[in-house]
């Protein structure tokens, strides 16, 4: 880490924050209401592997902040104030989190009730299938990058070094991302085949890598904190596969959801923030009312009135740092 990032995570930021200077820049934003977003929350540091999930201590310090400073609404609520153009009389703020993480289940939900915050869970409805793994493939990255990071990665003919492919200059995740519905799939086979990913997987803690099964999406979606959305079945990039499969996958995931939890599945965040003008219209025909992105990526998405972005909180960085970062995204990201 550079030694000016340093200064400014030891020094600068938490003397910003005793300032006040977080309640200063908020103000300095005509933006009422902000989008934050959250992966997973863990007992045990997890970065190692992926940065995806935040300290249980920290998510708890970020709670209380968020209680004293801003209004939590739901995202319902949220896009009410944008379609109506109503400007709430004290700044908002929603919580949704992604992908659906067992510790979301396990360590997450006690915390948002001890706070009674609103929140949003956008699940991938793999975990309401017996007949799927209880991870997302991603994790299976992950777990190459952790155990094979200095070896040469093949994948048909097509060489990774340190999970870059130099003639094309496209990381291995990327890689994967781009391709289509089924070369995806048989592309993650390959590499478990040659690699026992999913056996590597299974050794590491599972707060960081299993997802919730039916019972806890049940009982998650019980509680009165509680909203659940999709993100998809099995974490398509829905922008760039073909448009039949990105219907398939949304009609998938809102049916599995629904029969699940027995309510109505009507909001989508797009995995990896992954959309366009034709799935957008896809989602409302098939009645996901709201859409969560990650940043819009096109200019109108910002008056397009089925859709937000949301700002993500970091899991490697310290409280004040994120505090700071948060109050500024109400410029940035904020409506």
């Amino acid at each position: 880490m550079k030694i000016s990032k340093k200064i400014a995570r030891k020094i600068l930021f938490p003397a910003a924050m005793l300032a006040g200077i977080d309640k200063v820049i908020r103000r300095q934003s005509s933006n009422s209401i902000l989008n934050i977003m959250y992966h997973g929350v863990v007992l045990n540091n997890s970065t190692y592997f992926s940065p995806r999930h935040i300290y249980k201590t920290m998510f708890e310090k970020q709670l209380a902040y968020y209680k004293e400073n801003f209004d939590v609404i739901s995202i319902p609520e949220a896009f009410h104030y944008k379609k109506n153009n109503i400007i709430p009389k004290k700044k908002s703020i929603t919580i949704s989190f992604d992908d659906g993480f067992q510790n979301n289940f396990q360590t997450a939900l006690p915390l948002l009730e001890k706070y009674n915050v609103k929140t949003t869970f956008f699940v991938s409805s793999v975990c309401t299938s017996r007949e799927y793994p209880n991870y997302l493939w991603s994790e299976l990255i992950a777990a190459l990058n952790y155990f094979y990071k200095k070896q040469v990665i093949y994948l048909g003919d097509i060489k990774f070094e340190n999970l870059v492919n130099i003639e094309m200059n496209i990381s291995l995740t990327n890689f994967l991302k781009s391709r289509s519905y089924k070369a995806r799939e048989q592309y993650i086979i390959e590499l478990d085949n040659k690699y026992k990913l999913i056996s590597k997987l299974e050794t590491l803690p599972s707060e960081i890598w299993r997802l919730m099964n039916k019972d806890e999406l049940i009982k998650l979606s019980d509680s009165k904190v509680v909203e659940i959305g999709s993100h998809g079945h099995l974490h398509h990039n829905l922008g760039n596969i073909d448009l039949v499969d990105a219907k398939k996958e949304l009609l998938l995931s809102k049916k599995l959801l629904e029969e699940t939890i027995d309510k109505e599945v009507n909001m989508i965040a797009y995995p990896d923030g992954s959309y366009n003008s034709e799935v957008k219209s896809i989602s409302q025909d098939l009645g996901f009312v709201y859409q969560m992105a990650v940043n819009y990526l096109k200019e109108e998405d910002a008056h397009d009135m089925r859709i937000m972005n949301r700002h993500g909180i970091s899991s490697t960085t310290t409280f004040e740092s994120n505090m700071i970062f948060l109050n500024a995204a109400f410029k940035t990201k904020g409506l």
